[in-house]
């Protein structure tokens, strides 16, 4: 039995806390990659949607990215083809199933869909056996069968020769006519409600038992019955099946008419679990588990599919590719689970070593939807007006309209490119893109925070830097408590050794710092401040070329002393 087949599947991401530059470039990616390449490419939004970034999807009429959290392995990804067996099938039909799958055990469920446990062949055995049930009579040597005369008719392959409902299900207590009358009727029992009988080409016992009003009476051999003896048996509520089996093979097969249901592993603890469960919750439970098929059963009760302990040893399935960043702190959580197949970057090499070579783009430009758009005209590819448009968006964004020290002549060459695609001016984007609520006036201190925040690890030393672009530094001034009281709580509460929060005035090419943390760091900061904690940036505009480097720098020097 295989896993359910689906196509291969690549996320392309990029960092926490997105922007317009790592949105427009993983959109663009994921299209010119499906166009190479065999499988899915998706691209995601680990985060909240930018409001600039919405404005600019919208304008374009492009769909955003896939927004989602994290890339954690669910057991929905890992769900194999593995049939279910409806709870009111016969035990026959259940037999067939689990010799055609090889597979050890099957889950049933009921006619909606909702699961009802798991059906294995040691189950099979024990109900048919009656093992630790007493038997009472209804193991494979007993005469009681809990089923119904539909049911019996499925197994014995018969007709139903009366009328009248045949779904009701009951214990029968089964003879076989092997008898003269005489003797027969002192064998059966006073009580007729319960009575199955197998019979042959005897037309006496035949009248005898439809006479006496038995509930179900069943002819082997496809011999025939008079029509006066069928008309008697439906006068007495007597139903007769007919079957081209013969008495041995009948009796044999009727013990397989129970239902499904009543034959489930019951007396094991079962393990469930949910599609929505992530794989690293729930490995050790299913490796530890004695059986290899998990049932994965949703919210509703409904059975979703199954697990194969042996799924757990295949590859994961699906990759990533990430963009506008290489470092697994800031890409979206469970990366570390899924192989990296690809990187689009433009920043500092700080990833994880990579098992096998992997495609990895790189230079020192200030987008990297520069570095995306120059893919597509190196490979020749065309770009769509509408996606010409996103890329532009990206780069002004990301190069503060070309004005960051991180802007290079690339930058500038794919900028004059993707305007004549678009027919969309760098200008006139950029303006539209300003007239966009800023952060600072509108959005609470966590979001304004949170929204480009990057975090980074030096050895011993953990910081994190937020950039927010405004063209009005006044309001960092008049919201200061405010998003220092934030930035507190997240230093003691994710216990970092330095948070700064950089917001940047792209028109007049200044920022401002505020800084929080260990002093250390902070005396240390090369910038004029007039009480340590705001500090003014003039001609800083790059949290990457100019900001970044200077915190390295003094981690460092102050882990070298």
């Amino acid at each position: 039995m295989r896993k359910k087949l689906k196509s291969p599947c690549t996320f392309i991401s990029g960092h926490r806390n997105p922007d317009i530059d790592s949105l427009a470039a993983a959109s663009a990616l994921a299209a010119l990659r499906s166009r190479h390449c065999d499988g899915r490419f998706i691209p995601l939004c680990p985060g909240v949607l930018p409001d600039r970034a919405r404005y600019l999807f919208d304008k374009f009429h492009i769909k955003p990215p896939l927004r989602r959290n994290d890339v954690y392995i669910q057991i929905g990804d890992l769900l194999s083809d593995v049939p279910a067996v409806r709870g009111d099938l016969p035990l026959f039909t259940a037999v067939a199933r689990l010799r055609e799958t090889r597979l050890p055990r099957l889950p049933v469920v009921d006619g909606d869909g909702h699961f009802l446990g798991m059906l294995s062949g040691m189950a099979l055995l024990s109900t048919l056996l009656s093992i630790g049930g007493g038997d009472g009579g209804s193991g494979l040597t007993g005469r009681r069968v809990y089923s119904s005369p539909e049911l019996i008719r499925q197994v014995l392959d018969a007709e139903l020769l009366t009328d009248g409902a045949a779904s009701f299900e009951q214990d029968f207590e089964v003879y076989v006519a092997a008898m003269s009358c005489e003797t027969f009727e002192k064998h059966l029992p006073a009580d007729s409600s319960k009575l199955a009988v197998i019979v042959g080409d005897r037309p006496d016992v035949q009248k005898q038992l439809a006479e006496r009003g038995i509930k179900l009476m069943i002819v082997t051999g496809n011999w025939p019955v008079r029509r006066e003896i069928i008309a008697s048996a439906g006068r007495g509520g007597v139903m007769i099946l007919s079957t081209g089996l013969d008495s041995a093979a009948a009796i044999r097969r009727l013990k397989f008419s129970v239902p499904v249901r009543y034959a489930l592993d019951a007396n094991i603890e079962e393990l469930v679990i949910s599609p929505s469960d992530r794989l690293r919750d729930v490995r050790k439970k299913i490796i530890d588990h004695y059986e290899d098929v998990i049932p994965a059963v949703d919210g509703s009760g409904k059975l979703a599919g199954a697990v194969l302990k042996q799924t757990l040893h295949e590859p994961p399935p699906y990759r990533m590719i990430l963009v506008d960043h290489n470092e697994l702190e800031q890409s979206p959580p469970g990366t570390e689970e899924i192989p990296v197949v690809e990187v689009v970057d433009h920043h500092r090499i700080g990833m994880m070593p990579t098992a096998v070579p992997i495609r990895f783009t790189g230079d020192v430009v200030g987008s990297t939807c520069t570095l995306v758009a120059s893919m597509y005209r190196s490979a020749g590819e065309r770009l769509s007006p509408e996606m010409a448009g996103l890329l532009l968006g990206g780069i002004i964004s990301d190069t503060l309209m070309l004005k960051s020290p991180t802007t290079a002549e690339l930058d500038l060459r794919m900028c004059e490119w993707l305007e004549k695609l678009s027919g969309v001016g760098r200008e006139d984007l950029m303006r539209e893109l300003m007239r966009i609520d800023s952060p600072l006036a509108v959005k609470p201190a966590a979001e304004v925070i949170a929204a480009d925040r990057k975090d980074y690890t030096d050895r011993a030393i953990r910081f994190a830097l937020s950039q927010v672009e405004e063209s009005n530094l006044e309001l960092l001034h008049q919201r200061r408590k405010e998003l220092a009281a934030e930035m507190r709580r997240i230093v003691e509460n994710e216990k970092l050794d330095f948070f700064g929060l950089l917001v940047t005035d792209a028109v007049r090419g200044n920022s401002e710092l505020l800084a929080l943390g260990d002093r250390a760091l902070i005396r240390n900061l090369p910038y004029r401040s007039g009480d340590g904690e705001l500090f003014l940036l003039p001609g800083v505009l790059s949290r990457k070329k100019q900001l970044l480097p200077q915190m390295l720098s003094i981690t460092s020097t102050l882990q070298e002393r």
